[in-house]
């Protein structure tokens, strides 16, 4: 069984208005996705400011 590790670093803004979501897309994480990996678990964690940190543990 293999594993990949991916770490995404996203820009992210207060969000002072009720109601507002933002939504990304990650195109290379989609290509892993479609040459069958699968994602196993995703990590979150606020780095400075607006920048949020996601790592996405992939099997395969």
């Amino acid at each position: 069984m293999a594993q990949k590790v991916i770490t995404v670093n996203i820009n992210v803004y207060e969000q002072s208005v009720t109601n507002r979501h933002s939504a990304y897309e990650i195109p290379f994480v989609n290509k892993y996705l479609d040459e069958g990996w699968v994602i196993k678990e995703t990590i979150h964690s606020q780095t400075v400011s607006n920048w949020m940190n996601v790592t996405f543990i992939l099997e395969k």
